[in-house]
């Protein structure tokens, strides 16, 4: 055998002796309509290509989600059309709601956790309504039971995926960061309040008295507020359709491996655990090769290129607001790149290109792009961090503005604020501070070095232990046993307790000895006086 044919076979040993051989296995997807999709469709199509089955279940009224795919198998539930949102309200409802919030009113720590209140209540009835139709429908739940699947993968803003991993009993993998009202690091891994800050709170991990003060009063409101109005109604379905008396937090805890979208390279340091996996910039990849209009766009721009986009959702804005971006950018020597979809804007500069869709990781790669102006959602972020592009925030809903503060912390990125009072100069000089002040650059391409400096790229990584949990029928081996520890044990409160009890009856005992003691010997003096 030649010296190169015995190296490839030392080499197939050796990774399959230490990575097993995984073969065609039978995963059911259970994804987040939106942003989240476009991220957990990359997972789901590398396992696709890695040999496995894979299907992806959605409900009928889905935006992003096709019904079918010639990657992997798809079957969709139909909700009821008497009940459930159209397609075309969903987008409307979630418009006015993101419009209202952001551009109505001041913008503060405690508005924002209203509105993410006010929003979850309104998704847990989706929610809730999707999880009854599915479980209800005996037909289509013998079929997931005879379908044979090895594993659950599922995004955990939808609670119906961890309902599901348990009723098939099967292990899961949960795909994102977000339960629905909360980080579920909070429920998985030690989270000292002391510097890791709750969503909302518009805090770092540099706390003083009062900040620390003001995060400990969010996170208990919170957990107060979201248990008896958002969680009970989980915990009512679990009761009716899995096992009398367990909640969904406790199916949180039960999963197996938590693939965590994001990166200690932007994000705050919090302990962890050997069943989270850090995968932040997961979707992040090479460009690829502009459409030739748009390319001779991008080349001939002398002063350089501004990128413009607002997420999956939100391809349109107010007028009022509309207008005074388009005159902020139009002051600009940059020429500019806006996904737009709304009506004629009177202020719009001929510096500025609108475009139904646009190849945003393609364009922030190209080395003409100055800036990103963006909403702060998870992907375009770290897109921007990949390819070294400094950002202007414009954060809208849910965890837009945590994810800008971070950049901003970074000294990366300069945060819009109090979006109901945006002017165009606001927007110019946004854009002019991050495009004319070199640190931005400079601090940008260190992040992205630091974010790409990985012994692993994290889509390797998501897909080695999604295919763990396939081989070894779970990874219930990595849970600490902190996840099933009623609270007081947890946090050592009837050990305190017992403590502060002995130290008060020490104390206790003590005192009434010197009590004795004086007596008698205050007695005894007094006989020998006499």
């Amino acid at each position: 055998m030649s010296k190169h044919g015995t190296l490839l076979t030392i080499w197939y040993l050796v990774f399959f002796t230490n990575h097993g051989f995984v073969g065609s296995s039978n995963i059911l997807a259970v994804p987040v309509d939106g942003s989240h999709w476009n991220t957990m469709k990359v997972l789901i199509l590398e396992l696709a290509a890695k040999g496995h089955q894979v299907t992806v279940l959605r409900f009928s009224n889905y935006l992003n989600i096709d019904d079918e795919s010639l990657d992997f198998r798809v079957i969709t539930v139909q909700l009821p059309d008497s009940q459930a949102r159209t397609k075309e309200e969903r987008t409307q409802v979630a418009l006015s709601w993101i419009f209202y919030n952001a551009f109505s009113k001041e913008s503060c720590c405690t508005s924002a956790f209203w509105q993410l209140f006010v929003s979850t209540k309104r998704i847990s009835e989706d929610y809730k309504l999707a999880i009854e139709t599915m479980f209800e429908n005996t037909a289509f739940m013998r079929q997931l039971r005879e379908s044979g699947f090895d594993i659950v993968l599922a995004d955990p803003f939808f609670p119906g995926g961890v309902m599901l991993a348990h009723y098939l009993n099967l292990p899961s993998v949960l795909f994102g960061r977000w339960m629905p009202t909360e980080d579920i690091h909070f429920r998985i891994a030690p989270s000292p309040l002391a510097y890791v800050p709750v969503l909302n709170s518009r805090l770092t991990d540099r706390m003083s008295f009062f900040q620390r003060l003001k995060n400990i009063l969010m996170y208990g409101c919170g957990n107060v507020l979201y248990h008896f109005f958002i969680y009970s109604t989980y915990d009512e379905l679990c009761s009716r359709y899995l096992t009398p008396g367990i909640s969904i937090y406790t199916l949180y805890t039960q999963a197996d491996i938590y693939l965590m979208k994001f990166d200690f390279a932007l994000d705050f340091l919090k302990p962890g655990m050997p069943n989270i996996i850090y995968i932040g910039g997961f979707h992040t990849k090479p460009a690829k090769s502009l459409p030739v209009e748009l390319k001779a766009f991008m080349d001939s721009a002398e002063d350089g290129v501004v990128i413009l986009s607002l997420g999956s959702i939100v391809n349109t804005l107010p007028e009022v607001v509309a207008t005074e971006i388009a005159a902020g950018l139009a002051l600009l020597p940059q020429r500019v790149v806006w996904r737009y979809t709304g009506p004629p804007i009177p202020t719009l500069g001929n510096n500025t290109k609108l475009l139904k869709w646009l190849p945003q990781n393609d364009l922030l790669s190209h080395p003409n792009t100055k800036a990103f102006i963006t909403h702060g959602g998870e992907n375009g972020i770290y897109e921007a961090i990949y390819h070294g592009v400094p950002v202007v925030g414009f954060p809208l809903f849910g965890d837009n503005y945590e994810n800008l503060l971070r950049l901003s912390v970074k000294g990366v990125a300069v945060l819009l604020e109090n979006l109901n009072r945006l002017s165009r100069q606001d927007v110019w000089a946004a854009v002019r501070t991050v495009t004319e002040d070199p640190k931005f650059r400079d601090n940008m391409k260190k992040l992205s070095r630091v974010h790409r400096d990985t012994p692993i790229p994290p889509r390797e990584l998501a897909v080695f232990w999604t295919e763990y949990v396939i081989r070894n029928k779970g990874a219930q081996h990595l849970r600490a046993a902190g996840n099933d520890l009623p609270f007081y044990q947890y946090c050592l409160l009837d050990v305190l307790g017992f403590i502060s009890l002995f130290v008060l009856l020490f104390v206790y005992l003590s005192w009434s000895l010197v009590k004795v003691l004086y007596k008698t010997l205050k007695g005894r003096a007094k006989v020998k006086r006499h």
